[in-house]
């Protein structure tokens, strides 16, 4: 379970980024249309009737949500609105006629002092994420985009918009790091993966190969319980090792490590194969299986993927069915598609049971009839697979009275 979270972790963080980028361009949008407004008032301002003039356009500035500020061409602050005021946290009287060069580092000084005068001498704006140091050592990052304005008299002046990033840029460094984070839990995901498919796997195939010769030389003993139990612990390590496959190969779907290849299959060449291997697992239980798939059906679809899909359905009608119950695997040809069904005259389902039958999340599975544990895995499994291929899952099945677990492929 925790590595389907940090799945879903990483795709959270991915889509915080897009829209972090999305955010950005449209503040530099926000800030080039502010910028115009404020050449607007400069234009307006420069008419007769000032007093007026000056009322009107300290009105808009006030509105604005963005510290705004005019300087003339030696950097002096001649116009602010009351966020940039409420930015630097000083009156208006302590700003205006001066360049604040002197409130910030030298660092900051140089670096604001060389783009004004840059701005003012060609003309292109200029945008630019900064620090800033206001009063009392508080630092913030600051996106300010600079314009130069020229009036009617050739006076040039200095228009620009500042935006507090602050929060923003803490957003995007937290997000950095819990990248980081998530890179090194995916690195140890992997490492443990890697463990179980090589040194976990093959204790098991050992396990199933000395229980198998064992079984044979022990099948012309007569009244003994120890085949009984070498059965046992062969369908043991048979569904570990199906657990073990299968997480395997969930975890290379999720990190898009499973390849597809399209063969033609014989549908009942399949199933006879997974068969072979299952049949003994039943019989410990007392379960017959028996199939009805057609001969001559085919499709073209991945082999490995279809045995793993048919392998956990057929599992899992072993694992809820009752000494003396049937298992029956058939298929329907249809137009573009087959319909393959494995049924059961298990212990059936209830409809809270069925509708979070194939989710990772809410799917909490019951213990089977010989109380088997298990962890819902396979269907997930089967599920994501099933629609890899292009077919859709679904699931029949009353409490008490067994269940269809059916599936679609298509032909080709």
């Amino acid at each position: 379970m925790i590595w389907y979270n940090l799945y879903n972790r990483f795709k959270r963080i991915k889509r915080v980024k897009e829209k972090t980028r999305r955010e950005l361009e449209s503040q530099i949008a926000e800030l080039q249309k502010q910028n115009e407004i404020l050449k607007s008032v400069l234009a307006f301002q420069s008419g007769d009737d000032k007093d007026e003039s000056e009322k009107y356009a300290n009105t808009i500035l006030n509105n604005m949500g963005d510290a705004v500020f005019v300087k003339d061409n030696g950097s002096r602050l001649l116009l602010v609105n009351d966020a940039f005021c409420n930015l630097f946290d000083l009156p208006r009287t302590k700003i205006i006629g001066k360049t604040l060069a002197e409130n910030v580092s030298p660092d900051e000084r140089e670096s604001f002092l060389r783009i004004d005068k840059q701005v003012l001498l060609d003309g292109i704006d200029n945008i630019n994420e900064e620090p800033l140091t206001v009063e009392g050592g508080q630092r913030k990052i600051i996106s300010t985009r600079k314009s130069r304005f020229i009036d009617e008299d050739g006076k040039k002046f200095l228009v620009g918009v500042i935006r507090d990033i602050t929060e923003r840029k803490k957003a995007e460094e937290d997000l950095r790091e819990s990248e980081i984070q998530l890179r090194e839990l995916n690195a140890t995901k992997d490492k443990l993966f890697s463990i179980i498919a090589h040194d976990l796997r093959s204790p098991f195939n050992n396990i199933l190969v000395l229980s198998d010769i064992l079984k044979a030389q022990l099948s012309k003993s007569e009244g003994s319980d120890t085949q009984v139990y070498l059965g046992l612990i062969h369908s043991t390590a048979k569904n570990t090792l199906v657990l073990l496959e299968n997480l395997l190969d969930w975890a290379k779907s999720q990190s898009g490590q499973i390849s597809f290849k399209n063969e033609k299959i014989r549908i009942s060449s399949v199933i006879n194969e997974i068969l072979d291997l299952s049949r003994s697992i039943a019989q410990t239980k007392g379960i017959s299986i028996k199939t009805n798939a057609k001969e001559e059906v085919e499709v073209n679809s991945d082999k490995k993927i279809l045995k793993t899909v048919i392998r956990n359905l057929i599992s899992n009608a072993i694992k809820y069915s009752r000494p003396g119950d049937e298992i029956t695997i058939s298929t329907v040809e249809e137009e573009d598609l087959v319909r393959i069904i494995i049924s059961d005259s298990g212990v059936g389902m209830d409809e809270k049971t069925l509708e979070n039958l194939f989710s990772i999340t809410n799917n909490t599975p019951l213990p089977g009839t010989l109380n088997e544990k298990g962890s819902g895995f396979g269907l997930v499994l089967c599920k994501e697979f099933i629609e890899k291929l292009g077919g859709k899952i679904w699931v029949e099945s009353e409490k008490g009275k067994g269940s269809d677990f059916i599936f679609t492929i298509p032909r080709n």
